[in-house]
């Protein structure tokens, strides 16, 4: 990055900053809630914010990449309603518990959802989901080594099959928007590079 695209990114964020954020309402009935702030930046405007909420919470989410030890990449086909096609396929995913470590919670999530653990996470991404109107930071991990111990243990809103597949036919999936989720289109991407890199 050169230096004046630099120094435009540093001004930016030194006029930009949030001074103050104050709660002027809260609304949490079901999974989705909804807060409104009044923002005041640095330079004395101030605007209206509304920040949905999940679960009474931020959202903060973990995505996983695993990688069995024969090679083969494990997603997940999943119901999900308010999609046109009715499913997605995506990699294994699910939100943090209050209290609960991010890479603690990629161990559970992937042993919940496929059945398989693993002991080498490697934190690959971090990304905010909507930052138009969320608080939630969404974290990558590679899961190598990938070794099945159990069937998936789903909660009962839960509804999806787990399937192993190549690398290839992961890439042939993406190629032709089968994967359609962004966590998961990030996830995809961001091993691509890395691969790239090493």
């Amino acid at each position: 990055m050169d230096k004046k695209t630099a120094r435009k990114i540093v001004l930016a964020k030194l006029n930009l900053k949030t001074t103050k954020k104050e709660l002027i309402s809260q609304e949490e009935k079901g999974y989705l809630g909804k807060k409104v702030y009044k923002v005041t930046l640095n330079d004395g405007s101030t605007r209206i914010c509304e920040q949905i909420t999940k679960n009474k919470e931020n959202g903060h989410a973990v995505v996983i990449i695993p990688i069995t030890t024969d090679g083969k990449f494990i997603m997940v086909i999943e119901s999900r309603p308010n999609v046109e096609e009715g499913i997605t396929i995506s990699f294994p995913a699910g939100m943090i518990d209050k209290g609960e470590e991010r890479k603690e919670a990629a161990k559970r999530e992937l042993l919940e959802e496929t059945g398989y653990i693993s002991d080498d996470l490697t934190l690959l991404e971090w990304h905010y989901q909507d930052a138009g109107c969320s608080s939630a930071m969404i974290t990558t991990y590679l899961a190598t080594n990938c070794r099945k111990i159990s069937d998936p243990h789903l909660d009962l809103e839960e509804h999806l099959t787990p399937m192993n597949l190549s690398l290839d036919e992961v890439s042939e999936l993406m190629e032709n928007n089968q994967i359609n989720s962004a966590n998961s289109k990030i996830a995809y991407m961001t091993y691509i590079l890395q691969r790239k890199k090493d």
